[in-house]
């Protein structure tokens, strides 16, 4: 037991998870940040500093480029203005959790790595737990896609849009209703010629730009579905597996909550995970849009550059700012900002640069006041109403409670547009025809409650099939929440023991049709025959003690260059495959997953391959898993690199592990398109939950990392072999200190 200040104990489990108790809430605040800083002080360097622009001081030049991009963002000027607009309450407890924060650093000093880069502590304040928030959520926004279309457009033509572009296709799963489908006269089809002219006068432009991609899988089972009568919630987040992992699991109780999740370090509050003991939340991200672009049209003055807007020309104010570069020398960068956002791709003194419009942004944010309600919310319904004024990020919010009810809604703030051409692409800042009229009301966004059919289910799928409030194109592809259901259709009296093997599926539906597929062709000859009778038997299922995963990526990496050499010609092919561009591979999966999902007809577009191009494919997959194909999980592994890895190399990194699935199974294990190329896990869950509300003590988590942020402590990684192996630890110990080793 640890007590930072009279009134505030913190104990700590088997897999030292702290458990923080208060007398008052300001007291709850203030240990909560003490232990955020006992766990993970360099990550709440890491993020503020890189929300700032200020990592490439600690790191050196390769965080450049990074810093560079974040000054021009601004981040900081958004979190001063959200500062001005918090209330009181929430105030003081942004404050309480900085003094906790600085009271660690005073009572114990900094960990080894400050030493090793020569850094000093400055002061946490509230304004950094903003940019640690800010900074976690922008680059996931859908910038990304809408560069990356015009960029694809750009390099390969309309033509090659049409076939690649990501929108979800007919007969695909939404959210709301929960067993709805796209129709087949999908309204959006319409976008794609209304953002054509755009992208034309834009697409010159488009040379600059950078990166980011993220997933979930989340649902919660209903009384009437539950073997126990009460809701179970799931959920496992995806992401880029940091080390240490983005999401601490933490305790936090006083008199007026009682909290148990998975947060960010340095948030005050659980915004995604957790209950409090009458409530439980979990969220998916929705892809939602609520970033534009917009192309921003400069010209030389006597006086400096001027930006072209609706009212014609003004004078266009730059700000210079200093960056330090460890090892290097200063950079100076030049900021602008136009009315539509700030300026963060492209020179203005070329004429031409993209600004960023964004709803967390473009005016004071006053959203951070929606943590503290769902403290205290006491039922689903009264939780999903305090995420009245939550701006962003737009999350799938799903909920459940003791008495029995669930519910789900679209958490966030979308733009009312009058032209839908920006959902797609850039647009021309200086035509008003593409401003935003307000925001979205909060009564229109999609919601229900306590549906007939007992489940719930999101997976980064599409939310609705309407076209008003509009959502995102930037969904990924349908196959996981595709898989959830067939699971729980299978099963009558859904239990927590099924939820939590759920959760390590790792069969693809899509690899399944792909096995009847080749089961109806050939048989083949030497290699290519030997991947297809792997594939075949395979039948989908994708584990990590199996060779099948190696086959199937080989065989998917190889079909898709084949097919796009054919589509879109092999100098598209290969920038396309190699760009880089973060949007660019959910692009190339949903064109791919579309290949086996059936069309109007019941026929799937692969159906109509000829033998010759899938046996090269076959052939190229085998020879390339070699004779005898390791398993998957042998080469399919995590590869986290601490923040100080530039500078330690490899001592600081945590161990790594093996796991089967891909980007299409439950168990989320994405990875890279390009022939030849290992097989990191580029995209993972690194936050599994499963809420029992039968008896919330029975809960479970895990993280594939560990609670503690340094690579000395015995709980830097102490869960990783537990998450690889699809268990969860217990939520709640019988007592503090204790632990059941592999929940589930």
């Amino acid at each position: 037991m640890t007590q930072p200040v009279e009134g505030v104990t913190i104990h700590r489990d088997d897999y030292g998870i702290p458990r923080i108790e208060a007398e008052t809430e300001r007291l709850a605040w203030f240990g909560f940040g003490w232990a955020a800083a006992q766990d993970r002080l360099w990550q709440l360097e890491y993020d503020r500093r890189r929300a700032r622009g200020r990592w490439a001081e600690i790191v050196g030049p390769s965080a450049l480029p990074a810093d560079k991009l974040a000054r021009r963002l601004q981040l900081t000027d958004s979190a001063d203005n959200d500062l001005g607009v918090m209330d009181p309450a929430t105030a003081e407890s942004f404050q309480a959790y900085a003094d906790g924060i600085n009271g660690y650093v005073a009572d114990e000093g900094l960990p080894a790595g400050y030493d090793l880069v020569g850094l000093s502590w400055e002061p946490w304040t509230p304004r950094d737990s903003m940019l640690a928030f800010k900074i976690r959520h922008v680059m996931m926004g859908v910038w990304q896609y809408k560069i990356a279309r015009a960029m694809l457009r750009a390099k390969a033509g309309d033509g090659a849009a049409a076939i690649l572009d990501p929108r979800p296709l007919p007969g695909m799963r939404v959210t709301v209703p929960p067993l709805g489908r796209i129709p087949e006269d999908d309204p959006r089809a319409a976008l794609l010629d209304q953002a054509r002219e755009d992208v034309e006068r834009a697409a010159e432009h488009l040379g600059f730009l950078a990166e980011a991609e993220g997933g979930s899988n989340a649902w919660v089972i209903g009384p009437e579905r539950s073997s126990t009568g009460f809701p179970i919630l799931a959920n496992d987040s995806h992401r880029a597996l940091e080390a240490p992992n983005t999401y601490w699991q933490v305790h936090l109780s006083c008199p007026e909550f009682s909290v148990s999740g998975a947060t960010f370090p340095g948030v005050p509050g659980f915004p995604h995970f957790g209950h409090n003991g009458r409530v439980g939340w979990a969220i998916t991200n929705a892809a939602g849009d609520a970033q534009d672009l917009y192309v921003e049209q400069f010209r030389s003055a006597d006086r400096g550059l001027e930006l072209r807007t609706a009212e014609g020309w003004v004078p266009a104010v730059p700000r210079e700012e200093r960056i330090a570069v460890r090892g290097g020398e200063d950079h100076v960068e030049t900021c602008w900002r136009s009315p539509n956002g700030p300026i963060v791709h492209g020179d203005p003194a070329s004429g031409a640069a993209l600004s960023l419009r964004w709803t967390a942004t473009a005016e004071p944010c006053g959203q951070f006041g929606v943590l503290r309600r769902m403290l205290v919310a006491d039922s689903a319904r009264a939780m999903l109403d305090a995420q009245e004024e939550w701006v962003e990020p737009l999350n799938n919010l799903l909920v459940a409670d003791v008495g029995g009810h669930i519910g789900y809604l679209l958490r966030g703030q979308l733009p009312d547009r009058a032209d839908l051409a920006a959902t797609q692409v850039p647009v021309p800042g200086w035509d008003g025809t593409s401003k935003w009229r307000g925001r979205v009301p909060f009564a229109a966004m999609p919601r229900i409650e306590d549906p007939i059919e007992n489940i719930l289910v999101t997976a980064n799928n599409t939310v609705t099939p309407d076209e008003r409030p509009f959502v995102s194109h930037s969904n990924n592809d349908a196959y996981r929440v595709e898989r959830i259901h067939e699971l729980a259709a299978k099963t009558s009296h859904i239990s927590v023991a099924d939820v939590t093997a759920w959760q390590g599926d790792t069969t693809s539906v899509a690899a399944r049709r792909w096995s009847e597929l080749l089961a109806k062709r050939g048989p083949f000859t030497g290699a290519a025959e030997s991947a297809r009778t792997v594939l075949v038997s395979g039948a989908g299922e994708l584990r990590g003690d199996t060779g099948t995963g190696l086959v199937h990526a080989g065989f998917r990496r190889a079909l898709a260059r084949r097919l796009l050499d054919r589509k879109i010609g092999e100098e598209a092919t290969k920038w396309l495959l190699r760009a880089g561009l973060p949007g660019l591979p959910v692009v190339l999966r949903r064109w791919f997953a579309g290949l086996t999902w059936p069309r109007e007809s019941g026929a799937w577009p692969a159906e109509e391959l000829d033998d010759e191009v899938l046996a090269e494919a076959l052939e190229s997959a085998w020879l390339s898993a070699g004779v005898r194909p390791s398993n998957w999980a042998d080469v399919h592994r995590t590869s986290a690199r601490h923040p100080l890895h530039p500078v330690t190399g490899t001592a600081f990194d945590p161990p790594d592990a093996g796991i089967g699935g891909d980007n299409e199974t439950i168990q989320n294990g994405a990875y890279g398109w390009v022939e030849g190329t290992p097989y990191p896990i580029t995209n993972l869950s690194v936050y599994r939950q499963v809420l029992d509300f039968a008896d919330l003590g029975r809960s479970g988590w895990v993280v594939p990392g560990g609670a503690s942020g340094n690579p000395d402590s015995a709980h830097y990684a102490d869960q990783l072999d537990i998450w690889a192996r699809h268990l969860l630890v217990p939520m709640h110990p019988k007592s503090p200190g204790t632990g059941e080793q592999g929940l589930g």
